[in-house]
Order: C-alpha cells, then structure tokens, then sequence
C-alpha cells in the first residue's frame, strides 16, 4: 500500500473516530438530561409526596449514585471483555425507561426505585466509553477526544435547566391521562418526555463498529492477556498511595458537581423565580463555563502531552481543586443576581477543568486490558463520595442543622463547599507527586 493509500485510511479511520466520539458525547448528554431532570422539580415532588430536603436528596443522591457505583465494577469487567457498542446501547435503553418510570411513580419508594434503574442504566457509558475512545484515537488525540466526550456533563446539564425549565413552565398545569396509570402531573410528563430520545440514539448506537483493542498484553504465545479484577486491584494496590489520593481527591472535586444540582432550587427560593428563570441562570453557566474548562483544558493536556509532560493531567486536576474553593463557598452567599451567575459559570469552568483528568491519567498509566475497570474503580469512588454526598451534604444540613428552614440552604451550600475542598487540594497534591514518580519511572 502506498504511503498515500495509508495517510487516506487514517483519515478515514479519524474521521469516523470523531463521529464515534460526538455519538458517545450525545450518549452523555442525554444521560445528564435524564439525571438532573429532578433539580427542577423539587418542590412539586415535596408536595407530592410530603418530603423534606434531606429525603429529596436521597432521590437525587444515594438512589442513582450508590447502584451507579455498584454496577460500575461488573460493567468496567464486561468492556474489557465484550462489544462495548452493544453495552452501550443496552444501558442507554435502560436508563432512558427508567427515567420514563420516575414520571410513573405513585410514591417515594417507586421514585426511588425508577432513580436506581437510572443509575444501573448509566453505569455502563463511560467505562465502556473510555475503552472505545482508546482504541479510536491516538494518545495525542485522546485528551482532545474525551474532552468532547466529556462535554455531554455540561451541555446535558444545561439543556436539563434551559431545555427542561421552558418546558415544564410551559406544562405547569397540563395533565395527561394514561392508562394503567391514570392522570399525570406536569412534573411527570416532564420526566416521560426525557426519557424519549435516548431510546433512539441507543438504537444508532447499537450499529456503531466496535474498533480492535489496542496496546494489549500477550502471553508467551502471542494470545491476548485479559485481566482478572484481581490483577487490576493488585496493581492499584501496588501503587495506592497515587491511586487512592487520585480517585478520592478527584470525587471531591465532584462533590461540587452533584451539590449543583441543588443551585435552581437555591435561585428559585433566592430570588422567587420560577423554573424557567432558574433554569436558564443555572443553565447558562453550566454550559458555557463548562464547555471553556473542557475545551481548554483538554487541549492544554494534548500540547503538553505532545511536549513529553507526562504529568499534565493530575497537575491540572491539582490546579483546578486550588483554584474552585472562593467561588465554590461564596457563590451561594452572594445577595447580586450577577456575582451569583459569574460564581456559578467560574464553579463549572474549574469543575470541568480536571473532569477528564481522572480518565486521562488512568489512560496514560494503566495498561489497556485494565482500563475498564481502573476506569469503573475511578467512578465507584466519584460515585461514592461525589454523586453520593455533593446532592446529600446540603439537604442534611438545611433538613438537621438549620430544621428544615429552607431559606437557609444558601448556607447549607458554603458549608458544604467550605469543608470540601481543604481534603481534595491535599489529597491531589500528594497524588500529584506519586504520579509524576510512576509515568517518569523509566525515562
């Protein structure tokens, strides 16, 4: 084949990567949309069924994060093994019908239920994800790549506020009549309408051509090595003092993520404004200064990543955790419409910063077979500890400290950012340099 020939097949085989990449940045969207739906309906699912703020953040936190992070493990097992395609589709159609299902709901524990199928559903994306974004670009690309991925956070949480408070504005009010199931509130249609068009994407995704694994290990004879779950713990715990600091430090960064969630409510008992109002402050930000932190941040990592600074990513995620704190704390305590939408935009940004640093870092010093489940363990602690207690610390606090005062979950929310941040700044520092000592170890 003549050289021409070859530089013509590439580009044919990295143009079609990139569209495999916005599909799977699609994915992630919709998985957000489907997610963060229930911020903008806080209060009418209070109503509906007498709940405090505390037991709202369980449906927000704890029932989606905790089985998102138990399924994690198994589904980073089954990418390394199986067609990660069909993975993907499978848990697409899932989460989209149990996000359907919340709108279904006659009370907590059904709501409750739905939320875990939501979570089960998403826990196969990004593992399997991560794995075929490997394989369809080139290590100076990938960065670039999941940051586009990666943009799904943010433009699905922003459709979610944008998209969903126009919309339920525009339902507040409207029934529909469904059998089985009798009269529907707005706030169910709401999450039946969400859960639509995942089902398509899951059918486009299913026909998406699963590319060969690269970078795997052989045997003596040459046959490809698989690794049990047991080799992937041994070696994190072989180095778990850069492991363990990574994926802790890295999940309370995320706290500050899953807390945001409760930033329309905050906008809506702030300044009395309804979903719409609320969605797009909160919306706006999301995908604007999320979007600039993935971008730039990604392509800061690909140039120094093509420079030989192997470090890059934690040193960005290490960065981003010094940078986040002020605005995190004073964002909520701010009385100005304005410094409460710069606060916010300036929180989305450094969050998104080092979004993808977690998965990059693991890319670059996990070899491939064992990518899949470094990247489920990296989110069963993002689950854990961010999904789990950034929804979960303000409720607690308005529903047990401040007595259910609602007025006062803008202090629920500094609170919550101020005792976070000291342990993810030291904890990624220290990660830091255990990571530098790994990725250099042989130059």
């Amino acid at each position: 084949m003549s050289l021409e020939n070859v530089q013509e097949q590439e580009q044919k085989s990295l143009t079609y990567a990139w569209f495999v990449a916005i599909l799977l940045m699609l994915g992630y969207t919709l998985s957000f949309l489907d997610r963060e739906i229930l911020s903008l309906l806080i209060n009418p699912i209070k109503i509906k069924f007498g709940l405090t703020d505390f037991q709202v953040s369980l449906l927000m936190g704890p029932a989606f994060a905790i089985f998102y992070t138990v399924m994690g493990i198994p589904l980073g097992w089954a990418a390394d093994r199986f067609n990660r395609t069909r993975l993907i589709a499978a848990g697409m159609t899932l989460w989209s019908v149990m996000t359907g299902f919340c709108g279904l709901s006659a009370n907590f524990i059904q709501i409750f239920m739905a939320r875990i199928g939501v979570g089960v559903g998403e826990a196969v994306l990004t593992p399997s994800a991560v794995s075929l974004l490997s394989d369809y670009f080139p290590k100076n690309k990938l960065p670039f790549a999941m940051s586009i991925y990666s943009m799904g956070l943010f433009i699905g949480g922003g459709m979610a506020l944008i998209g969903g408070g126009i919309v339920l504005t525009a339902l507040d009010g409207v029934t529909w009549t469904i059998p089985l199931f009798g009269t529907l509130e707005f706030w169910q249609i709401g999450f039946l309408i969400a859960g639509m068009p995942g089902v398509l994407l899951a059918i486009i995704i299913f026909m998406v051509r699963e590319p060969k694994r690269k970078e795997m290990a052989t045997d003596h004879s040459g046959a490809e090595q698989k690794a049990s779950f047991a080799v992937a713990f041994d070696y994190m715990w072989r180095h778990k003092k850069l492991f363990l600091c990574l994926f802790i430090g890295g999940s309370m960064v995320a706290i500050l993520q899953y807390q945001s969630l409760w930033y329309p409510e905050h906008l809506m008992r702030a300044f009395e404004w309804d979903r719409s109002q609320a969605g797009r402050a909160a919306g706006y930000p999301t995908v604007l200064g999320g979007i600039a932190g993935l971008l730039l941040g990604g392509q800061y990592m690909s140039v120094q990543s093509k420079l030989g600074h192997k470090d890059v990513a934690v040193k960005l995620a290490f960065i981003s955790a010094v940078c986040i704190g002020i605005p995190a704390v004073l964002m909520p305590i701010f009385e100005s419409v304005i410094l409460k939408i710069i606060g916010i935009t300036i929180v989305k940004f450094f969050v998104a910063m080092p979004l993808i640093a977690g998965t990059t870092a693991i890319r670059m010093a996990v070899p491939n077979q064992m990518r899949g489940q470094f990247t489920a363990m990296y989110f069963v602690f993002v689950g854990l500890i961010g999904a789990t207690l950034g929804p979960i610390m303000p409720g607690y606090i308005t529903t047990y400290i401040f007595n259910e005062n609602t007025e006062m979950l803008n202090y629920s929310l500094a609170i919550s950012a101020a005792l976070t941040i000291p342990f993810s700044t030291i904890l990624l520092w220290i990660s830091w340099g255990e990571y530098k000592k790994h990725v250099y170890k042989d130059d």
